[in-house]
């Protein structure tokens, strides 16, 4: 028998390599780290990728990153002027999840959406709106981070069902040498919330030998700083270090965001009380505990179990840790390879 027969008897073939454009500027949300865990899980599969920045990177990055002209930015924040793949070498298939969506000429896109706030403010985000419309129409795919997440786009964009896909950011799965001891409180479009909440939350800390640590935006931590002098504020940049200090977190979100620092939080084994929204309950019920959004005595009640009751502590735990390998980046990456595939497939059959 010839050698080169071989493959075709009993062994499966290799999928063909795909050329990937990965837009670095993205993820939106408060973790802030997907998309580079998102690389190394992509790296390890049948792929070729090319790393990108549509705008400034927050942190530097190892490696070779190409950046693009700043007077490219107004125009593709609005889904407008030169395509994108003019400046790239030949690709399969881009893929963008920042606020930037610029357009192609021939590759096809999907564009992660991460945030719903400016989707939810018609007046304020109507350039986001329209932005993805734009990007839907000349054929490309959204991708939602839930399916919760999934209905609300789909809703205010008003676009078909199959223009959406679902996949989470990747989440790594970290370890931490021992267990901290203060509250890690994540605030996202709630910030009224927890004002009125700080004064019990820091009462019930310092009776634990705790304290209480915020991660807020810039102007909400103002707010804080200024009406809860015993709170520690911190910026949302430090949450992986921070985490790692935590004995407990507190998620008090609205439900526009993918709420990664509770992934996180799964995987190092930290219990988690997080508001009761449509993605949270999605996300992250049976693995946290889930309080309804302005049920104050249940919030404080909850984040005293997670600080005192040891089985309840090591219960969750489990929970999370089974629950944080959804979000992994294997797993994630995989997801993604498959809708890159996909959205290559499709493009070759218009």
């Amino acid at each position: 028998m010839d050698e080169r027969d071989a493959p075709s008897i009993g062994v499966p073939l290799r999928p063909p390599t795909l050329r990937v454009g990965l837009d670095l500027a993205g993820s939106l949300e408060p973790l802030g780290d997907t998309m580079m865990n998102l690389v190394g899980a992509l790296e390890e599969r049948t792929l070729e990728l090319v790393t990108f920045a549509t705008r400034k990177m927050d942190e530097p990055v190892d490696g070779v990153v190409r950046t693009f002209p700043s007077v490219l930015r107004p125009l593709w924040r609005r889904g407008r002027g030169p395509a994108i793949d003019r400046f790239l070498p030949p690709l399969d298939v881009l893929h963008v999840a920042g606020t930037l969506v610029p357009p192609t000429k021939r590759t096809p896109l999907l564009v992660s959406v991460d945030d719903l706030r400016p989707l939810r403010d018609e007046s304020a985000g109507r350039w986001r709106i329209e932005q993805l419309r734009r990007s839907v129409d000349r054929g490309a795919q959204i991708v939602a981070t839930s399916y919760a997440a999934r209905r609300e786009v789909q809703s205010v964009l008003e676009i078909e069902n199959q223009d959406i896909a679902v996949a989470h950011p990747a989440v790594a799965i970290k370890t931490r040498p021992k267990v901290g001891n203060s509250l890690l409180v994540s605030v996202t479009g709630t910030a009224e919330l927890f004002l009125a909440l700080a004064p019990e939350l820091t009462q019930l800390a310092q009776a634990q030998g705790s304290q209480v640590v915020v991660l807020a935006s810039r102007e909400a931590g103002t707010r804080f700083k200024a009406e809860c002098p015993d709170v520690i504020v911190r910026s949302r940049t430090r949450a992986r270090r921070l985490l790692w200090e935590a004995r407990s977190v507190l998620h008090l979100s609205d439900g526009a965001r993918f709420p990664s620092l509770p992934v996180a939080a799964f995987a190092a084994s930290i219990p988690v009380v997080a508001t009761s929204t449509d993605v949270n309950r999605e996300l992250l019920e049976g693995a946290a505990d889930l309080v309804e959004l302005y049920d104050h005595d249940a919030i404080i009640a909850s984040v005293l179990r997670n600080f005192a009751d040891e089985s309840h502590r090591q219960l969750l735990a489990a929970a999370g840790n089974v629950r944080a390998v959804d979000f992994s980046p294997p797993v994630v990456a995989e997801r993604y390879e498959r809708l890159y595939r996909d959205a290559v497939s499709e493009s070759r059959t218009k």
